[in-house]
């Protein structure tokens, strides 16, 4: 079978391009985590009415520091919109039905569509969840990500964040309790465990790691860990 040259080079071209977006997208959501620390932020949940705690963090974390931090970087361009609990329509890989998901953070990158296609909204999701004295839930929705395919151009990188709220709980340990986690789930088949991927200097809370669909598809999760012991208050 033969391979055609130029389409390769051209689908490596695009993956390296949209991977550099991504790391800008997820670059500016540590700094809006480090303003938060910066600005001395306390998220006290007795203030948070009927929002579930999960969103509650999301909701400040978007709303109050990402978006302009999103707009900053491409000098008010609005090249990128971020959205919360954007509702994105796929088709389940072990039942053939589609399926509605609501996505945790949903940030279309207008600047891809020259390397996607002018027709399509590419767009990067980031799951998020509370880290406080189980990682189950959180390494359920890298196994939910193996049983999609979605319908919209879903860049083929997937994000999850973890609020941790464990004070006796680091970024390295969290990360080997999701490794043993996958080590011994037969639901995800994971090629390669989280490992660090460093994003910006001075932060250590990013990870990376590689997993496999049921249809064989490779897919690719940035994990971001952000120490939130010291800024809830329950």
């Amino acid at each position: 079978m033969k391979i055609n040259a130029s389409n390769f080079s051209r689908n490596r071209k695009r993956l390296s391009l949209t991977q550099l977006r991504v790391n800008k997208i997820l670059t500016c959501v540590i700094n809006s985590y480090e303003k938060i620390i910066s600005d001395g932020v306390v998220y006290n949940y007795s203030e948070k009415g009927s929002i579930k705690e999960e969103d509650y963090l999301r909701n400040r974390l978007v709303d109050d520091y990402l978006e302009y931090e999103l707009n900053n970087i491409e000098d008010n361009t609005n090249r990128f919109a971020v959205n919360k609990e954007v509702g994105e329509e796929y088709i389940g890989l072990t039942d053939n039905k589609p399926h509605n998901d609501p996505i945790d953070i949903h940030i279309m990158d207008y600047a891809l569509k020259d390397a996607w296609g002018q027709k399509t909204k590419p767009y990067f999701a980031i799951e998020c969840k509370r880290l406080v004295t189980s990682v189950s839930s959180y390494v359920n929705d890298t196994e939910k990500a193996t049983k999609r395919k979605y319908r919209k151009l879903r860049l083929p990188f997937e994000g999850q964040l973890g609020f941790i709220e464990n004070n006796k709980w680091s970024s390295n340990i969290v990360a080997e309790l999701i490794n043993k986690n996958l080590i011994s789930n037969s639901n995800i088949k994971t090629t390669r465990n989280l490992e660090k991927y460093i994003l910006k200097k001075d932060f250590d809370g990013s990870y990376f790691s590689e997993h496999e669909k049921v249809n064989d598809t490779s897919f690719s999760v940035f994990h971001l860990f952000f120490d939130y012991s010291d800024i809830v208050v329950k």
